[in-house]
């Protein structure tokens, strides 16, 4: 039997996300679910750059603390686990590599935002991707094979504000599905990512967005495996269990193999 579990939340220290992380918690419990991993962007050691988007490493002791005493405070209610989402920032891998070590972080999750890093780099999510398709693709199999991550969030992040499904995109699809089967990644079918595209087609966009059908049909041809992640920023984006129930049905009938845990986490 499947157990409904989320390792894709963040917290405001990012940002761009709202509420504190025990009513993340609290929602959590209350829609069923077993395992909550929280996953906040990952600070840099940027030398001078500020970021918009991540917290700083000075704030990464507090965060560890404070799920760290959830973990404790709701053991009996819940299985809280403690990661981050990162990229592949070549310049950084080791300092990553160390902060894993040193926090003891149970998972980190990659998150290809940014073409080297967010300091210089493009991020992948905006205007033509036709550019940076194969720069998008080499840091997926950079990071892939780096064995620093546990699954890849929202794989197809580079489709959101193309127009169509290119040759040159659909090629990097099947070759995003062929290293995840080589370095057994999971690749996630990212919900806020789902609502996100279908908002748009009811508001008449024409953009393809990401957690894309065309994605899914393509990597139903590969033996990959699929875990399914909220990608909340809003405690209410953690009410998504009816829908999560949904898409486990509807990928494993498309013949994908759906985790309901991390490898060797749970």
């Amino acid at each position: 039997m499947s157990i409904l579990a989320n390792y894709h939340t963040h917290t405001p220290r990012c940002m761009h996300a709202t509420g504190s992380e025990e009513s993340y918690v609290e929602t959590a419990i209350s829609q069923g679910y077993k395992i909550l991993g929280f996953s906040d962007h990952t600070p840099w050691p940027f030398p001078e750059y500020e970021s918009y988007c991540r917290m700083t490493a000075a704030q990464l002791p507090e965060y560890v603390e404070t799920v760290r005493d959830l973990q404790k405070r709701y053991a009996n209610n819940i299985k809280i686990h403690l990661g981050l989402e990162a990229e592949y920032a070549p310049d950084y891998m080791d300092w990553l590599h160390d902060v894993k070590k040193e926090f003891q972080l149970d998972y980190l999750i990659f998150g290809n935002h940014f073409y080297n890093s967010e300091e210089s780099g493009i991020y992948f999510g905006s205007g033509d991707p036709e550019p940076w398709i194969e720069a998008y693709v080499e840091h997926t199999i950079k990071a892939m094979e780096s064995g620093l991550f546990d699954y890849m969030a929202h794989p197809d992040l580079f489709l959101s504000s193309a127009t169509a499904v290119s040759e040159k995109a659909e090629k990097a699809l099947h070759q995003i599905c062929k290293a995840a089967v080589k370095y057994n990644i999971p690749l996630e079918y990212n919900l806020l990512g789902e609502s996100r595209r279908l908002d748009g087609i009811q508001k008449g966009s024409n953009l393809c967005g990401y957690t894309t059908p065309d994605f899914w049909r393509i990597a139903a041809q590969y033996p990959i495996h699929a875990i399914i992640g909220c990608d909340a920023h809003q405690p209410k984006e953690m009410c998504r269990a009816t829908r999560q129930k949904q898409v486990r049905t509807e990928l494993e009938q498309m013949g994908i193999s759906v985790l309901d845990t991390i490898p060797g986490l749970d």
